[in-house]
């Protein structure tokens, strides 16, 4: 057993786990350079290094939340559920990484125009 609870519980965590490594190890490793295999990647994100570089920034903690959500969620589940907990994970997990990818791409079209040019925001903009 290495846990209390065993390789059931361990199963309910795993989605959250790796949600959350994968939030955590871009903090460590940043992707410097806009490429096709590391980082946050969509259509938007890969327009210039600037949106590139805050959308792994903004992603980064979206998905470290998202990973503690399902490790919440895995936990409960296996409570209530048993060994068969890790359902509850495996079911939210692509709604969780949708919103995670919608809020990011919120955010950076909050911050970059279509083309990806940086967005000046006044305090007096009528």
């Amino acid at each position: 057993m290495i846990l209390k609870g065993g390789y059931g519980l361990l199963y309910s965590l795993v989605f959250g786990l790796v949600t959350l490594g994968y939030g955590i190890i871009p903090k460590i490793v940043r992707p410097k350079e806009i490429n096709s295999w590391y980082g946050y990647r969509t259509d938007f994100s890969t327009k210039n290094q600037d949106v590139w570089d805050e959308g792994n920034r903004y992603s980064s903690n979206q998905y470290i939340i998202a990973g503690i959500i399902l490790l919440v969620i895995g936990r409960i589940s296996y409570a209530v559920i048993g060994n068969k907990g890790f359902w509850a994970p495996l079911i939210a997990f692509v709604p969780v990484l949708m919103c995670t990818v919608f809020t990011t791409e919120k955010h950076l079209k909050s911050m970059f125009d279509d083309d990806g040019v940086l967005i000046k925001k006044t305090k007096d903009k009528k």
